[in-house]
C-alpha cells in the first residue's frame, strides 16, 4: 500500500509477446488519476535513463502508450484513496493479466452520505447497514 501524498514513479517495459521476433504498442491506463509521462525509450530500460527524463514540463496523461520493445516512464502522486486498476485497455491483453492494483491509503476513504444514496433499495439497505 502506499503512503498518502507519496510520489510513485513507474517504468513500463514491453518486451516480446509471442515469438522472440514480435512485440506490440501498448496502452496503459490508470483510474482515477492523472500521471506525467517523463520519458521514452527503446530497448531495456537502464538506471542511466533517468538522467533524460523531462522533468521541466513532462505531459499529464491518464493514459500512455509503450512502443514494441521499449519503455515508458511514468510519475504519478498518490492522493486519490481507493482502490485503482492500472492496465492495458484492450481486453485480450486484460485477460492475459497486463494489469496491477494500486491501493491508496483506503483508510482515508470517507463514508458515502446517505444524501447520496437516492435509489429506494439500495438506500435501504446502505442506511440498515451504516446503523447496525
Amino acid at each position: 500500500m502506499f503512503q498518502f501524498n507519496q510520489v510513485i514513479d513507474v517504468i513500463l517495459q514491453n518486451a516480446n509477446e509471442k515469438n522472440e521476433v514480435y512485440s506490440e504498442i501498448h496502452p496503459w491506463h490508470l483510474h482515477r488519476h492523472d500521471f506525467w509521462v517523463l520519458g521514452y525509450g527503446e530497448g531495456k530500460f537502464k538506471a542511466s535513463d533517468r538522467n533524460n527524463f523531462n522533468l521541466k514540463n513532462p505531459q499529464l496523461r491518464n493514459t500512455a502508450v509503450i512502443f514494441p520493445y521499449g519503455w515508458t516512464a511514468l510519475r504519478f502522486k498518490v492522493d486519490n484513496p481507493g482502490v485503482w486498476v492500472f492496465h492495458c485497455p484492450i481486453e485480450p491483453y486484460s485477460h492475459m493479466g497486463m494489469g496491477v492494483i494500486f491501493v491508496d491509503p483506503v483508510q482515508n476513504v470517507k463514508n458515502i452520505p446517505t444524501e447520496a444514496i437516492t435509489c429506494g433499495l439500495l438506500r435501504k439497505m446502505f442506511l440498515n447497514k451504516q446503523h447496525n
